[in-house]
């Protein structure tokens, strides 16, 4: 049942008699029921000058994992509390919360702070199946679901560590343990911000602090905080607090989406606001590599990624960078582990891990949108209205990101074709270890309607440049070969001809190793590049000498010897790229070898 205002005004009387009593300062501030903005609030009687503690309580008001595992009773023995202690720090907070509020009642100590919690909270969790439907398509929709059920499988293991003599399994309900669990999400302070003998009392990652979790959140609020044997105290050092001011908390880096979840509201223009996006590889068949790789360098192999209206996460291009890596990349970057290297692997990398950015966006994007039909018309209630904001918020993120990924995209297609023409390149550093040349100034094609990616398209060896060698072309109509076979032949009947608009670029790559070349000489090379090789030599033998004496023109037997053919068979397996159907006239992928 909710307060009346004169109850609630009743029991926040008796709280501040409770603080005064055990021990808390607080001459100069006043703890004030703000009920039309939801909630109590601090506020300055006096002025508070910087650097003076304006709240102060001493550690025996700490709620402190020691002091719910010290009152929780649990099925079996009671064990000494400590860093390897089996039961769940969290869980015996919420069933603490639950006891003192539902079992020991008027003889809990902690009474008058039970009091006055919340008893109801705005946290999703607690959405309307009306007011939910404004989550649709959103990374909060499927973390609502996710936290619910993570909430009720601790939920479970409550029910089977503690007796139903300590609570009844009438009071341990699945409610009352939301209750306590968004208690904890929206009050507690991290043990991580503390220090010295407060970190003794607690073996978990969370503690409650009455009085000091009555300030409401303000960012890039100063607040310092001294701990010492006696307590916790808060001050500001930076700032005087004028008379009638609220003193407010910075909850920390939090983005819109962090404080729906764990407070019911939003902040209007966060700058921490941003999109949650889940990066799963896990069916890659070089996942352990890759993630061997990531480790190497320091990057984090978490999944989780949060894209800003700012601009992407730091290590977001990077990881992603390893995530599109191909086999050959992993084998010789993996001899040559370096961080700054994964800033820019290679041009053809860098549009490979944008692909796959752009593609994952824009899914997220067509649900996004596609759900907007369920969502109701008017957000009518508190809790509406603050769902609505993170909504807005969502596709605002998502569009200008798109939109700004999509300009960098056809930026660096235009980068190529400039880097081609000018005779430069971008190509890792395992295959030319110089720094990569940059594209001579004025050495832009001429002036064209086509678009970057319509230039970049022309400019990648594809099924559709075998028709610019008339000669080969004519010979490969009578050749019943697979795709990567025609190219291999066209990339070698290119680096033959100096007339070739490949030719340069090829002839750059003659000193290229695929791993399948270097697998006789030591056993670094994994098997399956042993059998590769002996693939693809037996598909030469299969086409020559007969291309030969057929097309002895276009297929000269100097230069398309067995070395040579596995060569460039080598270079089509490993410097394919493919672009996507956005970025095609014809509005399919097209699949081609980048060069540069």
């Amino acid at each position: 049942m909710d307060y009346t205002s004169d109850t609630k005004s009743e029991k926040l009387l008796a709280f501040v008699e409770w603080l005064k009593t055990n021990g808390a300062e607080f001459s100069k501030v006043e703890i004030r029921d703000t009920a039309s903005e939801g909630g109590n609030g601090m506020y300055a009687l006096e002025r508070i000058e910087p650097g003076e503690c304006y709240a102060f309580i001493p550690h025996s008001l700490i709620i402190t994992g020691k002091v719910c595992h010290d009152t929780v009773r649990t099925n079996g023995p009671q064990q000494p509390v400590a860093e390897n202690d089996p039961r769940p720090g969290r869980l015996m907070m919420c069933v603490f919360l639950i006891h003192e509020r539902f079992v020991a009642g008027e003889g809990s100590f902690w009474k008058p702070y039970i009091d006055i919690l919340p008893r109801e909270f705005h946290t999703p969790l607690q959405f309307s199946d009306e007011e939910l439907k404004f989550l649709r398509g959103t990374p909060a929709e499927f973390a609502v679901e996710e936290r619910r059920q993570g909430y009720r499988e601790e939920h479970e293991k409550a029910l089977a560590l503690v007796p139903e003599s300590f609570i009844p399994r009438s009071v341990l309900t699945f409610e009352n343990y939301l209750w306590a669990m968004t208690v904890l999400s929206s009050r507690s302070f991290s043990k991580d911000l503390m220090a010295g003998s407060l970190c003794e009392l607690t073996s978990e990652s969370e503690v409650l602090m009455p009085l000091l979790d009555m300030s409401n959140h303000c960012p890039r609020t100063p607040v310092t905080w001294t701990i010492d044997d006696w307590g916790v105290g808060f001050s500001d050092d930076d700032n005087a607090i004028e008379i009638g001011q609220e003193i407010t908390n910075d909850y920390g880096e939090k983005s819109n989406e962090e404080l729906m979840m764990g407070y019911g509201f939003c902040v209007q223009g966060n700058p921490l606001s941003c999109f949650h996006i889940k990066l799963n590889y896990s069916r890659d068949p070089l996942v352990e590599a890759k993630e061997r790789l990531l480790a190497a360098v320091g990057l984090d192999k978490s999944h989780d990624q949060y894209i800003r209206a700012s601009g992407l996460p730091r290590d977001l291009l990077p990881v992603l960078r390893v995530m599109v890596m191909t086999d050959v990349d992993l084998y010789f970057i993996g001899q040559d582990v370096d961080r700054d290297l994964l800033e820019h692997v290679g041009l053809r990398n860098e549009l490979r891990a944008r692909f796959l950015l752009m593609f994952l966006l824009e899914k997220k994007l067509t649900v996004f949108e596609s759900s907007a039909a369920s969502v109701p018309a008017k957000a009518t209630t508190a809790n509406a209205q603050v769902a609505l904001a993170y909504r807005t918020e969502v596709g605002d993120i998502l569009r200008s990101t798109i939109t700004n990924l999509q300009t960098a995209e056809q930026d660096i297609m235009a980068r190529a074709c400039r880097l081609f023409e000018s005779g430069g390149h971008e190509l890792p550093r395992y295959i030319c270890a110089e720094r990569p040349e940059q594209a001579a100034a004025g050495s832009k094609r001429a002036r064209t309607d086509a678009t970057p990616s319509e230039q970049f398209l022309g400019m990648l060896i594809t099924s559709e440049s075998l028709a610019s060698d008339q000669a080969f072309h004519e010979a490969s109509e009578q050749i019943d070969v697979s795709e990567d076979v025609l190219l291999t032949l066209f990339l070698l009947r290119a680096r033959m001809l100096p007339s070739s608009p490949w030719h340069a670029a090829i002839r750059r790559l003659d000193g290229f190793r695929h791993p399948m070349l270097l697998f006789e000489q030591g056993d670094s090379v994994d098997e399956v590049y042993g059998e590769m090789l002996a693939e693809v030599g037996e598909l030469h033998d299969s086409l020559f000498p007969l291309l030969t004496e057929h097309f002895g023109d276009v297929f000269p037997a100097e230069h398309f010897t067995v070395d040579k053919f596995l060569w460039a068979s080598g270079i089509v397996e490993a410097f394919r790229v493919v672009v996507p159907p956005r970025c095609t006239s014809g509005g399919s992928e097209v699949e081609g070898i980048c060069l540069v």
